[in-house]
Protein backbone atom coordinates (compact mmCIF):
# COMPACT_ATOMS: atom_id res chain seq x y z
CA UNK A 1 0.00 0.00 0.00
CA UNK A 2 1.11 3.53 -0.46
CA UNK A 3 1.92 6.05 2.23
CA UNK A 4 -1.18 7.82 1.15
CA UNK A 5 -3.95 5.22 1.50
CA UNK A 6 -2.15 4.76 4.71
CA UNK A 7 -2.62 8.15 5.70
CA UNK A 8 -5.83 8.65 4.13
CA UNK A 9 -6.78 5.16 6.33
CA UNK A 10 -5.69 6.50 9.41
CA UNK A 11 -7.29 9.96 8.78
CA UNK A 12 -10.98 8.09 8.45
CA UNK A 13 -10.00 5.99 11.66
CA UNK A 14 -9.38 9.68 13.61
CA UNK A 15 -12.75 10.54 12.19
CA UNK A 16 -14.78 7.61 13.13
CA UNK A 17 -13.92 8.13 16.55
CA UNK A 18 -14.23 11.97 16.23
CA UNK A 19 -17.13 12.86 14.01
CA UNK A 20 -17.58 16.59 14.63
CA UNK A 21 -13.40 16.92 14.53
CA UNK A 22 -11.81 18.69 11.40
CA UNK A 23 -9.07 16.75 10.36
CA UNK A 24 -6.15 17.07 7.63
CA UNK A 25 -3.14 15.16 5.90
CA UNK A 26 0.74 16.54 6.00
CA UNK A 27 0.14 20.01 6.36
CA UNK A 28 -0.77 21.80 9.92
CA UNK A 29 -1.97 25.64 9.11
CA UNK A 30 -0.65 28.01 11.04
CA UNK A 31 -4.05 28.86 13.00
CA UNK A 32 -5.25 25.85 13.44
CA UNK A 33 -9.33 24.98 14.16
CA UNK A 34 -10.06 23.66 17.66
CA UNK A 35 -11.51 20.37 17.63
CA UNK A 36 -9.13 19.56 14.84
CA UNK A 37 -6.52 16.57 14.33
CA UNK A 38 -3.59 16.13 11.37
CA UNK A 39 -2.09 13.30 10.43
CA UNK A 40 1.82 13.31 9.20
CA UNK A 41 4.03 10.81 7.50
CA UNK A 42 7.61 11.72 9.56
CA UNK A 43 9.88 8.49 8.86
CA UNK A 44 9.73 5.22 6.91
CA UNK A 45 11.93 2.62 7.09
CA UNK A 46 11.66 -0.56 4.54
CA UNK A 47 13.00 -4.21 5.15
CA UNK A 48 13.70 -7.43 3.69
CA UNK A 49 11.60 -10.03 5.43
CA UNK A 50 11.57 -12.62 2.95
CA UNK A 51 12.32 -13.43 -0.99
CA UNK A 52 8.76 -13.33 -1.19
CA UNK A 53 7.40 -10.25 0.78
CA UNK A 54 9.12 -6.95 2.46
CA UNK A 55 7.62 -4.83 5.79
CA UNK A 56 7.49 -1.26 5.69
CA UNK A 57 8.07 0.58 8.76
CA UNK A 58 6.44 3.91 9.28
CA UNK A 59 5.78 6.88 11.92
CA UNK A 60 3.16 9.42 11.97
CA UNK A 61 2.44 12.45 13.63
CA UNK A 62 -0.81 13.24 14.67
CA UNK A 63 -1.46 16.41 15.83
CA UNK A 64 -4.59 17.28 17.84
CA UNK A 65 -5.74 20.95 18.94
CA UNK A 66 -8.87 21.76 21.40
CA UNK A 67 -9.34 24.76 23.61
CA UNK A 68 -8.35 23.07 26.93
CA UNK A 69 -5.42 20.90 27.87
CA UNK A 70 -7.77 18.40 29.81
CA UNK A 71 -9.63 18.16 25.94
CA UNK A 72 -6.16 17.34 24.25
CA UNK A 73 -5.42 14.57 27.11
CA UNK A 74 -8.16 13.07 27.06
CA UNK A 75 -9.30 12.84 23.24
CA UNK A 76 -5.30 11.20 23.03
CA UNK A 77 -5.62 8.68 25.52
CA UNK A 78 -8.78 7.67 23.81
CA UNK A 79 -6.93 7.42 20.89
CA UNK A 80 -4.55 5.62 22.34
CA UNK A 81 -6.78 3.33 23.86
CA UNK A 82 -8.96 2.96 20.38
CA UNK A 83 -5.79 2.04 18.43
CA UNK A 84 -4.56 -0.80 21.32
CA UNK A 85 -7.80 -2.18 20.71
CA UNK A 86 -7.86 -3.10 17.77
CA UNK A 87 -3.85 -3.29 17.01
CA UNK A 88 -5.46 -2.79 13.53
CA UNK A 89 -6.24 0.32 11.56
CA UNK A 90 -7.98 -1.30 8.53
CA UNK A 91 -4.65 -3.26 6.78
CA UNK A 92 -2.15 -1.26 9.06
CA UNK A 93 -0.31 -2.69 12.13
CA UNK A 94 -0.04 -0.49 14.94
CA UNK A 95 3.22 -1.13 16.60
CA UNK A 96 3.70 1.70 19.58
CA UNK A 97 1.78 5.34 20.45
CA UNK A 98 3.27 7.89 22.57
CA UNK A 99 1.85 11.49 23.09
CA UNK A 100 3.92 14.61 24.04
CA UNK A 101 2.91 17.01 26.69
CA UNK A 102 0.01 19.77 25.96
CA UNK A 103 1.58 22.99 24.68
CA UNK A 104 -0.23 26.73 24.69
CA UNK A 105 -0.58 27.97 21.32
CA UNK A 106 -0.17 31.90 20.37
CA UNK A 107 -3.90 31.95 19.55
CA UNK A 108 -4.53 30.50 23.01
CA UNK A 109 -5.70 27.05 21.87
CA UNK A 110 -3.77 24.13 23.17
CA UNK A 111 -1.73 21.28 21.21
CA UNK A 112 -0.95 18.15 22.06
CA UNK A 113 1.24 15.25 19.16
CA UNK A 114 1.42 11.57 19.31
CA UNK A 115 3.41 9.97 17.33
CA UNK A 116 2.13 6.35 16.00
CA UNK A 117 4.23 4.03 14.95
CA UNK A 118 3.25 1.47 12.27
CA UNK A 119 4.27 -1.60 9.56
CA UNK A 120 2.51 -2.97 6.71
CA UNK A 121 3.77 -6.12 4.94
CA UNK A 122 4.14 -5.91 1.04
CA UNK A 123 4.09 -8.62 -1.56
CA UNK A 124 7.42 -8.53 -3.68
CA UNK A 125 6.28 -8.83 -7.78
CA UNK A 126 6.48 -12.76 -8.60
CA UNK A 127 7.28 -13.79 -12.65
CA UNK A 128 3.97 -15.29 -13.94
CA UNK A 129 5.11 -18.32 -16.09
CA UNK A 130 3.07 -20.27 -18.83
CA UNK A 131 0.25 -22.75 -17.21
CA UNK A 132 0.68 -26.29 -18.63
CA UNK A 133 -2.45 -26.43 -21.23
CA UNK A 134 -2.88 -30.61 -21.23
CA UNK A 135 -1.25 -33.15 -19.65
CA UNK A 136 -1.76 -36.64 -22.13
CA UNK A 137 -0.78 -40.19 -20.56
CA UNK A 138 0.57 -42.55 -23.48
CA UNK A 139 0.74 -46.18 -22.33
CA UNK A 140 3.32 -48.07 -23.63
Amino acid sequence: MSVITDTVAIEAYIKALFPTATTGKQDVPAQPPPNSFYVRMIDEDRETETRYHFRIDRAYQIVHVANRPDTVLANMDALGSAVYQSELIEHIRVNAFSVSQPAKTENGLFVIIGVLDTSVREARNQTQYPKINNVNVRRI
